[in-house]
C-alpha cells in the first residue's frame, strides 16, 4: 500500500508540475486516429461533453493523464481508481472511468468552443503520449450564410448550374463533418444529386426564386438569400401595330411598329421578300409610291434567336394610267372600210378601274373593277372615223388615252350637218356656201359655177375658198346679179370623187299663211292658220308675237303642229281683256309683214247653257253659259291684214327688231353619231344612194344595204344630174 501511495503521489507532482509552456506537443495527435470508441464526441456549446473509450493495454497501463487539446492535464486516474481532476475543470467534469478495467469515462459539462479538439493520453508524463488513445470533443457551430452562385446564364430552353457555397464555424477546424444541402425552387423542394451544385431547366419566362439550405451533420443548418433568377431568352410574343395599311400615293405611309420580349434587348429589321429594307423598330417608309406596295415582315433577333412577325400587307393606292390601241396599233390607225377595228384600253391601277371606251360622247362600252377593256367595231365606215378615248376612273383619280382610227373612203356627204343647198339672198347681201364631207385619205376640193351650160372655176378675186380637213365652203361679201347661178363642189381623194350641186337665188317675198284665227279653250288661245303648199313654205319658218295688256310685244316659243289642214300653235291664257296676236313668216334675215289677230275675254253670268266656240275673219264672239254662276266667255276678233313692208317703216323696223331677238343663227352646229352598238356588233348596210340628195353625187361609194338606226342618216332622193368618178 504504501509503494500505490507513494506513486499516486509521484504522479500528481509529476501532473501539477507540467510546463504550460511545453503542453503544445500533446495537441501533435492525428484526427484520423482510432479511438476506443471509434467516433468523436459531437455537442453544441453549453452542452454536456460525454467521453469514453478503452484505455490500449488494458491494466498494463497503472495511471493515465487525459491532456487537453490545449495541452494541459484534465485529470489523472490510475488503476486503484484513484483519479484528480485539475483546478481549472473541477467545477465541470466528473469522472466515471474505471481504470481497473482499462475504461476511461469522464462528462465535461457547459462546454463551450475552447474545449474543441483532440483529448489525448499521457503514461508517466504529458509528454508521453499513448497511440490510439482518446476522442475528439466537436463543438458544433453555425454555417455561414449558404450564397447562391451561377455557374452558368439562365436560358429560357436550357439549364443553368448554380452552386452553394457556406462555410462551417463548427471546431476544431478538422472535424471532418460534411455538409448537406437543400434547395427549393419557388418554395418547392428540390432534389439535387450534385449537393452543392444543382442543375435545373429554365422552363419559365417569369424569373424564379432559388434558396439553398445547408446542415453540418448533427443538426444546424443555415438558409440562404433567396436568388431571383432572371432568365434570358430568345425574342417571343411578336406584335405589330398593323396588318394592314392603305395609303394613296404621294402621301405619308402611316408608321408601323414592331415589338417583342426579349432579353437581352432585341434588334429589329424588316425586310420585304428577302430584302431588308430598314433596321429598328418602326418602319416608316416615307412618301408613298407604288414601288414599295407589298409584304413587310419584321424579325426580332438578339444572341439567343431571331423571331419574325406577321405580315404587314401595304396597298399602294394610285390613280390610274392608260394606253389604248386599235387593232394593236397606237397613235393614228387606217383601216378600210368594211374592216373590222378592235379598240382595247389596257389600265395600270390600284384598285382596278372603270373603264369606258368612248367615241366623243358616246359611251361604246363600260366594265368595273378591271384592268383592261375592248370593243369591236365590225365593218368599220366613213362615219366610223375619228378618236376613241379611253377613260379610266377609280378612287385615286381618273386618266385618258386615245387613239385615231380613220376609215378609207371614197368622198361623201356627211349627213351629220345640215346641208343647205338653196340659198337665197337679196342683191348687196353676204353669201356663203359650204359643204361637209366625209372621205378619208383627206380629199381635195374645187368649187365651180355653171356658166352656159359648163362649169367654170369660181372667179377668186369675188370669191374667198375656204378649206377645213372635211369641210369646205366659199363667201362674198355682196352678192351681185351675175352670182346667182348653179354652183358645184368636187371633192376628190385617191378613192373616189364626190360632187355637191347648191343653188344660189335672189330672194322672192315669202307667201303669207291665209285664215289666220284666234280661238278660246279651256285654259288657253289656239292660233291656227292655213298652211302653204311644199314650196311656198319650204325652209320658212313661223314667229308668233304677244302683246298683253301691261307689256309689249312678246314673243312666244311654242312648237307648231299640223294636222296637214292646218298649222297651229296652242298659247296659255295670259289674263285681262284682249289680247292681240301677229304671225310673221321668216327665212334668214327676212320676214313678212305681219298677219294679226286679237281675242277678247269678258266674264258674264247666265243661268245655263253650254260652252261653244266661234271663230271667222273679221269679228266673231262666243258666249259660254256655265251652269253654276261665272264662266268664261271669249268673243275672238279676227282680222286679217297685209301690209307692206315698204309703206310702214315704223311697222318694218318693230317687226325687224321683234325678228332679231326671236330668229335662230344658221350657223351650223356639228352632232356626233350616236354609237350604241354593242360590242361585236356589224354595220348595217343600206345604198348610199338612198342618203344623199338630189343633187349628190355618191353611186362610187360602198354600199350601204341597211343602215344601223343609232347613224340617223336622213334619206334624201338621188338625182341624176350628179355624178361621181372612182379616183
Amino acid at each position: 500500500m504504501d509503494n500505490i501511495q507513494k506513486q499516486y503521489y509521484s504522479l500528481c507532482e509529476v501532473f501539477m508540475e507540467i510546463p504550460r509552456h511545453r503542453m503544445w506537443i500533446i495537441a501533435l495527435i492525428s484526427c484520423c486516429a482510432k479511438f476506443t470508441d471509434g467516433e468523436s464526441i459531437i455537442v453544441r456549446e453549453t452542452e454536456t461533453a460525454r467521453f469514453r473509450w478503452q484505455v490500449p493495454g488494458g491494466t498494463s497501463v497503472t495511471a493515465m493523464y487525459v491532456i487537453s487539446p490545449g495541452g494541459t492535464a484534465v485529470l489523472l486516474a490510475n488503476i486503484l481508481n484513484r483519479h484528480m481532476i485539475a483546478h481549472m475543470y473541477e467545477a465541470r467534469v466528473t469522472y466515471t472511468g474505471n481504470m481497473t478495467a482499462g475504461m476511461m469515462a469522464f462528462d465535461m459539462s457547459n462546454v463551450s468552443r475552447s474545449d474543441a479538439g483532440n483529448y489525448t493520453c499521457g503514461q508517466n508524463g504529458l509528454s508521453d503520449i499513448i497511440p490510439n488513445c482518446g476522442q475528439m470533443l466537436i463543438i458544433l457551430g453555425k454555417p455561414t450564410k449558404p450564397v447562391i452562385s451561377l455557374q452558368s446564364t439562365p436560358v429560357v430552353g436550357r439549364n443553368v448550374t448554380m452552386r452553394c457555397s457556406s462555410t462551417s464555424t463548427t471546431l476544431p477546424a478538422d472535424h471532418g463533418l460534411t455538409f448537406t444541402y437543400a434547395w427549393k425552387v419557388d418554395g418547392r423542394n428540390r432534389t439535387s444529386p450534385g449537393g452543392a451544385s444543382i442543375t435545373l431547366p429554365v422552363e419559365s419566362y417569369n424569373p424564379p426564386g432559388v434558396m439553398c439550405h445547408v446542415t453540418e451533420d448533427e443538426g444546424l443548418g443555415r438558409d440562404s438569400d433567396v436568388l431571383v433568377l432572371t432568365p434570358e431568352y430568345p425574342p417571343y410574343n411578336i406584335s405589330i401595330s398593323a396588318a394592314s395599311v392603305q395609303v394613296k400615293e404621294t402621301d405619308n405611309v402611316p408608321r408601323v411598329r414592331c415589338d417583342s420580349t426579349c432579353r437581352p434587348t432585341c434588334s429589329y429589321s424588316w425586310k420585304q421578300g428577302s430584302q431588308i429594307v430598314m433596321t429598328g423598330q418602326v418602319l416608316d417608309l416615307g412618301a408613298a409610291n407604288r414601288t414599295v406596295a407589298g409584304s413587310y415582315v419584321c424579325t426580332a433577333e438578339n444572341i439567343y434567336g431571331t423571331l419574325e412577325s406577321l405580315a404587314v400587307a401595304l396597298d399602294v393606292l394610285y390613280s390610274p394610267t392608260a394606253a389604248v390601241v386599235a387593232n394593236g396599233l397606237s397613235g393614228t390607225v387606217q383601216v378600210d372600210e368594211r374592216g373590222s377595228v378592235v379598240l382595247s384600253c389596257t389600265v395600270d391601277s390600284n384598285p382596278l378601274s372603270s373603264i369606258s371606251i368612248m367615241n366623243g360622247t358616246v359611251r361604246l362600252t363600260h366594265v368595273t373593277e378591271v384592268a383592261t377593256a375592248s370593243f369591236n367595231l365590225t365593218e368599220a365606215d366613213c362615219l366610223d372615223s375619228g378618236d376613241y378615248m379611253c377613260v379610266a376612273q377609280n378612287i385615286a383619280g381618273q386618266t385618258t388615252a386615245s387613239v385615231t382610227v380613220n376609215v378609207k373612203c371614197s368622198p361623201r356627204l356627211n349627213f351629220q350637218y345640215t346641208a343647205r343647198r338653196d340659198v337665197y339672198v337679196d342683191v348687196g347681201q353676204p353669201v356663203r356656201l359650204q359643204a361637209h364631207i366625209l372621205a378619208f385619205p383627206r380629199p381635195t376640193f374645187t368649187w365651180l359655177k355653171q356658166n352656159g351650160g359648163t362649169d367654170e372655176p369660181i372667179d377668186v378675186s369675188k370669191w374667198r375658198q375656204y378649206d377645213n380637213a372635211m369641210t369646205s365652203y366659199i363667201v362674198t361679201d355682196i352678192a351681185e346679179e351675175n352670182d346667182y347661178g348653179t354652183y358645184y363642189v368636187n371633192v376628190t381623194n385617191s378613192l373616189g370623187r364626190f360632187r355637191m350641186q347648191f343653188q344660189l337665188g335672189k330672194k322672192a317675198p315669202l307667201p303669207v299663211p291665209e285664215n289666220f284665227q284666234c280661238q278660246n279653250k279651256a285654259g288657253g288661245y289656239i292660233l291656227q292658220w292655213t298652211p302653204g303648199d311644199d314650196a311656198e313654205t319650204r325652209g320658212v319658218d313661223f314667229v308668233v308675237e304677244q302683246r298683253l295688256p301691261q307689256a309689249n310685244w312678246t314673243t312666244v316659243s311654242a312648237p307648231v303642229e299640223s294636222d296637214g289642214t292646218l298649222r297651229q300653235v296652242q298659247l296659255p291664257l295670259s289674263g285681262g281683256s284682249t289680247v292681240f296676236f301677229r304671225l310673221y313668216a321668216t327665212e334668214d334675215s327676212a320676214m313678212t309683214s305681219p298677219v294679226m289677230a286679237s281675242c277678247s275675254t269678258f266674264i258674264a253670268v247666265v243661268p245655263s247653257g253650254e260652252l261653244s266656240f266661234g271663230a271667222g275673219v273679221g269679228v266673231g264672239f262666243v258666249v259660254a253659259v256655265v251652269a253654276v254662276a261665272v264662266s268664261l266667255a271669249v268673243v275672238c276678233i279676227c282680222r286679217k291684214k297685209r301690209q307692206s313692208t315698204r309703206n310702214d317703216s315704223p311697222r318694218q323696223k318693230e317687226e325687224e327688231s321683234v325678228y332679231h331677238e326671236v330668229a335662230a343663227s344658221t350657223a351650223t352646229v356639228q352632232h356626233r353619231r350616236p354609237q350604241d352598238r354593242q360590242s361585236g356588233e356589224g354595220t348595217s348596210r343600206n345604198t348610199y344612194e338612198a342618203l344623199t340628195s338630189d343633187r349628190d353625187t355618191p353611186v362610187e361609194a360602198p354600199s350601204y344595204e341597211q343602215l344601223e338606226k343609232p347613224k340617223l342618216y336622213v334619206n334624201m332622193a338621188v338625182s341624176a344630174d350628179d355624178d361621181t368618178e372612182r379616183g
